[in-house]
């Protein structure tokens, strides 16, 4: 009988007392439901990175009467969303490691079942991650399930959501686990290097870790069976203008693109495509694709050396992972 799975639960934090004191309840809940149920150990991870509010001070007296294990990590400043995930993990005590957003709250038997997953998952193409279905947290209307994954019109595509017909839990092929809801195996998370600080403060290093993890061998899975409840609060766009947030969010669309694309005919497509939007940013306002694409150049030395580490040490093609989804 296998022993029971242990768990942390890595929360990154930035001035989110007011989030932190009504979600963090509903996440120790869950973590005292998989205990019970399962004789598994849950500690809560709070990173808090860099705040100005009372965050910490608030945990710090929490530590003190709550039901498992919490501790607080504090980054003395704003290091952003993949480091802040990356040193929680690093500093994890557990096999299994939950990455949490501030503002989403767990259904009781939530963490129980991800940790299943990930325990029965197959060696011979070993799951790194498996991720929750999310809903509205006001609505509860359907917000994330699974992620389909495709190639089309120049880049690698992976918003496109489906939800699996039929009772079985899964987990189902997804394209991306998302860092706000995920449970990923943390030694396959650090043999992997974790969130790349290219993509740093925020935006698509999830989606890239992901696309890393499918590429070397590894399966991204989605558990319909494990509920969170997103309050989408927009940490992010209170810490930047949007302007600047959609220009981050095209350059690490091209670092995702020039790392790991490495199909010749779909990366001519995808240069051809990079030409055509810039060109044509002036006529049609696109100003934030032609800026991310200066940053992005800018980074090219990097992102040139990322390329080629990740085609030494790719084991499936992109057409492989593709066909994944398409099947």
């Amino acid at each position: 009988m296998p022993a029971p799975a242990d768990v942390s639960v890595v929360i990154p934090s930035w001035n989110g007392r007011h989030l932190l004191e009504r979600f963090l309840p509903s996440v120790i809940t869950s973590a005292s439901a998989h205990q019970q149920a399962t004789g598994g150990t849950v500690e809560i991870v709070v990173v808090d990175d860099g705040s100005t509010d009372d965050s910490v001070d608030w945990l710090t007296r929490r530590t003190r009467t709550a039901k498992v294990p919490l501790r607080i990590i504090v980054n003395h400043a704003n290091l952003g969303f993949g480091a802040a995930c990356s040193r929680g993990v690093l500093e994890a005590r557990s096999s299994l490691v939950l990455l949490l957003n501030n503002d989403v709250a767990l259904d009781a038997d939530a963490i129980a079942r991800l940790a299943a997953h990930l325990r029965h998952s197959e060696t011979s193409s070993p799951l790194f991650a498996v991720h929750c279905r999310v809903v509205d947290f006001d609505t509860n209307a359907l917000a994330g399930a699974g992620q389909l994954g495709s190639f089309r019109r120049g880049f690698i595509r992976v918003h496109e959501r489906y939800s699996p017909q039929g009772a079985a839990a899964g987990p189902w092929p997804s394209m991306f686990a998302s860092g706000g809801s995920s449970m990923v195996d943390r030694k396959r998370f650090l043999e992997l290097g974790g969130f790349d600080p290219l993509f740093a403060p925020f935006y698509l290093e999830d989606v890239e870790l992901s696309y890393r993890a499918w590429k070397r061998g590894l399966r991204v899975g989605y558990a319909p069976d494990s509920v969170a409840r997103h309050q989408f609060s927009s940490t992010i766009g209170k810490s930047a203008s949007a302007g600047r947030i959609r220009r981050i969010s095209q350059r690490n669309r091209l670092f995702l693109n020039w790392i790991h694309l490495h199909d010749r005919s779909w990366f001519i497509q995808h240069l051809l495509w990079v030409v055509v939007l810039f060109v044509t940013s002036p006529l049609t306002l696109r100003f934030d694709f032609a800026l991310g694409a200066i940053d992005a150049l800018g980074q090219l030395p990097e992102v040139r050396r990322r390329r080629r580490e990740e085609r030494q040490r790719a084991l499936r093609t992109d057409r492989d992972v593709m066909d994944v989804f398409e099947r």
